[in-house]
């Protein structure tokens, strides 16, 4: 769970200012620590920076039941986090009961503050076991070996590859590949030095293989693909809707690569000044 010197971290979403203003300083001075978002892609992002002991989620958030999109990306982010719902219609109680796999408990507006923190300490203090998440990074180092299997399979079935270019040019896309799920599980803004020193030797090798800046482009593409299909195939729509920042860092990821690899392509090609 989310530690901050002892206080629980809670998450608060509602699309009403007033209530915003009112109920998480009152959370806070009962001892939680708060944060606040207002919409389904504010609560994604608090969800996808930081770790959360509890969320409490209004219902409807701009769009009547957003409050479910976001309980469902929070119970596959942070499976261990408690999941509230709030809503103002109690006679939706059977249909919250029906997903209550997405939530740990629901709470009826307008609600009492003692309720609310109630609940929350009661559940805090009782935590149910829950199994780890997984993020598209750790989804890629499981299947590693599949990948790495795909962006060979695609290398091969281009006629235009030499036979005595398959593996140096598999050797090259795979690299890129662990560099990327690399470049997903760190804070940085680019890929690790050895990763881009690696993407201009690539740069060089098309250069002296007399290949194009397209067939760069065609390379990456491959990885992205393999990736791309992999996350299709393991990942529901549901799944993957939370993990909308992972996406983000695996392009930037490949086009950082990529870039790099058309600098020392271009400059390789160009003639002596």
């Amino acid at each position: 769970m989310a530690e901050n010197r002892g206080r629980r971290r809670v998450l608060f979403v509602d699309d009403e200012p007033s209530i915003r203003l009112t109920l998480p300083p009152i959370l806070e001075k009962a001892g939680f620590d708060v944060h606040v978002a207002q919409s389904v892609a504010d609560a994604l992002f608090e969800i996808n920076s930081f770790q959360f002991d509890a969320l409490v989620t209004d219902l409807n958030i701009g769009e009547e039941g957003d409050g479910f999109l976001v309980a469902s990306g929070m119970r596959h982010i942070q499976p261990s986090c408690t999941v509230f719902i709030l809503t103002g219609y109690p006679a939706f109680e059977t249909a919250l009961q029906a997903i209550h796999s997405q939530v740990d408990d629901y709470l009826v507006k307008p609600v009492e503050i003692d309720s609310l923190v109630n609940a929350l300490r009661g559940k805090l203090e009782n935590p149910t076991g829950k199994p780890e998440a997984k993020r598209i990074s750790a989804l890629f180092k499981e299947k590693s070996t599949e990948l790495e299997a795909a962006i060979m399979a695609a290398i091969r079935r281009d006629a235009k590859a030499s036979s005595n270019s398959f593996e140096e040019l598999s050797g090259f896309l795979s690299g890129f590949l662990g560099a990327v799920i690399d470049f997903m599980d760190q804070q940085s803004d680019e890929p690790k030095p050895d990763a881009l020193r690696s993407a201009a030797q690539y740069g060089q090798w098309r250069a002296r293989d007399g290949a194009s800046a397209a067939n760069i482009a065609k390379d990456f593409r491959v990885v992205e693909e393999a990736a791309y299909q992999l996350i299709q195939k393991n990942l529901t729509v549901t799944e993957l809707l939370p993990l909308i920042s992972d996406l983000r860092r695996l392009g930037i990821g490949l086009n950082l690569l990529m870039e790099q690899s058309l600098q020392t392509f271009v400059g390789s090609k160009s003639p002596p000044g």
